[in-house]
């Protein structure tokens, strides 16, 4: 055999083999991104570790994961939810849009209409297979269950809350036979599941776990080149907060009282109707009539268990090398809440209202293989801006929305995203307009019980008070609030007032879930 042939019977394998490489990398390379939200519910602004404002007992307890997603990504810190609550900030993210252009403002104001194109639809027109775990809360509306706007699957719950630990439909028999058929606030029960919204009973579980539990099992699928788009939205840490599961308790040092189904009364943290009726258990615990003096521990045992699990949802990503081509968004659904002792330093207000503490929140984007790491962005931006960002990095169209695409802000400093946003709760006494560093609000008001802390445990504290009338803040020399400069810029104010007043004229008046002017 010439030596001729000899080479190339030893060469013709090699080549084939880099061919074959090449092949590979490209479409490594070519491939979409799956894309995985987790939204998070009601995170004091405060309450990340990585912080420089974080208060010493987060820094103490550590939210290592969730600081990881920021040290591998961009952190916003001008970032803002589109409501002050759950129902309408969700809508507006969902859809990449102003919820209030539909009439969704408040509670059961609006809902989801058909006609709204959601980022899991257009995610599936890219042939993305799409999944929703966790809470579900758009104010009712025609296509509000998950697998009617765009997803293919869902576990989880449709309300604005769910108890912790109450899971089965054994817990809900356990009042029936109280003789109690209408739980109100006290939301406990199987969760529902896809299509078919059958109920799934858990024994001896937890929200978060479940929730992170059925993430992992579906990030380990094998779909062979089809990229995934998981919607995780846990209800940590929405009250009942207080509900805190057995080894979470323990490590925090919480008193931990089982749920008994057959006792003949229960005791706190679970409502006992015999007692009481389930709106005043609700109010003294679940809006801080009384003050629980292990509150802020019980935050806390919350806050540990869900970076634990977005620990767990992280390493799994890594252990499928499936990371470095997935983009990760994380972000809360609106401010802290007082209710569950939530910090918001350094913003003034709380969920509810529309002062900082309110509406503003973390947003965070990661994809380490394509995007800066490391990052830190003043930019004014919205969790609307999330479906265009999403939409440009995957190589999509993006339809008619009002958010922007981050990815400019994120690759270049000294972009600008938007010039103004504006909030409104559909009435004339309360409404926000934020321009550059200007923020004007127009304030009904707000007065809440409120606590401090005493060698870890909570206590009571004189009122809450967040002041009345239109105020103008310069947030960037006072994040704060604490200085009014509506008298000393009376330009800015009527600027600032022909703006809102655009932003208003484009927008519905309230509507129902229905669609019907209120």
């Amino acid at each position: 055999m010439s030596i001729r042939i000899i080479l190339g019977v030893l060469i013709l394998p090699i080549l084939v083999s880099c061919k074959s490489e090449k092949k590979t990398e490209s479409k490594k390379e070519t491939a979409k991104p799956n894309v995985v939200v987790i939204m998070v519910d009601d995170l004091g602004y405060a309450d990340l570790g990585f912080l420089p404002y974080a208060p010493t007992d987060v820094k103490t307890v550590g939210t290592p994961f969730m600081d990881n997603i920021a040290k591998k990504g961009t952190y916003f810190t001008n970032a803002y939810a589109t409501a002050p609550i759950c129902s309408p900030s969700r809508a507006g993210f969902i859809t990449g849009k102003y919820q209030q252009r539909w009439g969704n403002y408040w509670y059961n104001e609006g809902g989801l209409p058909a006609d709204q194109k959601t980022i899991p639809q257009a995610l599936k027109e890219l042939g993305y297979a799409t999944k929703k775990i966790g809470k579900t809360h758009l104010n009712g509306g025609p296509v509000e269950y998950p697998t009617d706007h765009g997803f293919d699957e869902f576990l989880g719950f449709m309300h604005h809350t769910w108890d912790y630990i109450r899971l089965s439909e054994k817990d809900v028999e356990a009042y029936r036979r109280k003789g109690v058929d209408y739980l109100g606030n006290q939301v406990i029960g199987p969760l529902l599941k896809d299509k078919e919204k059958k109920k799934i009973s858990y024994e001896n579980s937890f929200t978060t776990e479940v929730f992170a539990d059925e993430a992992i099992e579906y990030i380990k699928r094998d779909r062979g080149d089809q990229p995934f788009y998981l919607q995780l939205e846990f209800n940590a840490v929405h009250q009942p907060t207080y509900v805190v599961p057995e080894h979470y308790a323990k490590q925090f040092g919480i008193p931990y009282v089982p749920f008994d189904r057959e006792a003949e009364e229960w005791e706190f943290p679970y409502w006992e109707p015999s007692k009481e009726s389930h709106q005043d258990f609700h109010q003294d615990w679940g809006h801080m009539r009384k003050t629980y003096p292990y509150g802020r521990k019980a935050y806390l045992a919350q806050l540990k268990a869900l970076d634990d699990n977005i620990g767990k949802i992280y390493k799994t990503l890594e252990a499928q090398n499936i990371l470095e081509n997935t983009l990760l968004i994380f972000l809360s659904d609106n401010g802290g809440t007082i209710n569950t002792y939530a910090n918001n330093t350094p913003l003034n207000g709380y969920k509810y209202m529309f002062g900082e503490g309110g509406i503003r929140i973390p947003i965070i984007v990661s994809w380490p293989s394509k995007l800066p790491v490391s990052q830190q962005r003043e930019n004014l931006v919205s969790t609307m801006d999330i479906f265009p960002t999403i939409m440009e990095l995957v190589e999509g169209n993006t339809p008619d929305v009002d958010g922007k695409s981050l990815v400019h802000a994120i690759n270049d400093p000294s972009s600008k995203t938007h010039e103004s946003i504006c909030w409104s709760k559909g009435k004339d006494d309360t409404w926000v307009v934020r321009q550059g560093d200007w923020k004007l609000i127009s304030s009904k008001g707000w007065v809440h019980s409120d606590f401090r802390l005493e060698n870890g445990l909570c206590v009571k504290a004189e009122d809450y008070i967040y002041p009345e009338g239109i105020k103008l803040f310069n947030l960037k020399e006072d994040i704060g609030e604490s200085k009014d400069l509506s008298e000393k810029y009376p330009d800015k104010v009527k600027a600032l007032k022909e703006i809102y007043k655009k932003w208003s004229s484009e927008m519905s008046a309230p509507r129902t879930s229905e669609g019907t002017l209120k």
